[in-house]
């Protein structure tokens, strides 16, 4: 088999795959769509002018936040890859005996 026949019968398993789940994603997002376009419809229109300006402002809030950008003079150390050692302090050897001084 050539490499292009191999990567249609990948394609083809990948879309076997993943269709069905996307399918139904697509397909409970325009119920839902539906219904509130159904609901919307059916409020008075004090009630569709509350949602409007409900959604205008949260598209006003969205878009007025500044999208935060990473400082550019950040300087990132890489970790170290081993933990340092933890180093007992020396003991002198004169209070390392044991027999009690003259």
């Amino acid at each position: 088999m050539k490499i292009r026949h191999l990567g249609i019968a990948l394609a083809a398993l990948l879309i076997i795959a993943f269709m069905p789940p996307l399918v139904s994603l697509l397909g409970g997002l325009t119920l839902l769509v539906g219904a509130g376009a159904l609901i919307f419809r059916d409020l008075p229109p004090a009630g569709q002018d509350a949602v409007e300006r409900r959604v205008l402002g949260w598209l006003r809030r969205v878009r007025a936040d500044p999208v935060v950008e990473p400082e550019a003079d950040v300087v990132l150390r890489p970790l170290p890859t081993t933990r340092p050692r933890r180093v007992r302090a020396r003991i002198p050897v004169a209070e390392r005996v044991d027999i009690p001084p003259e």
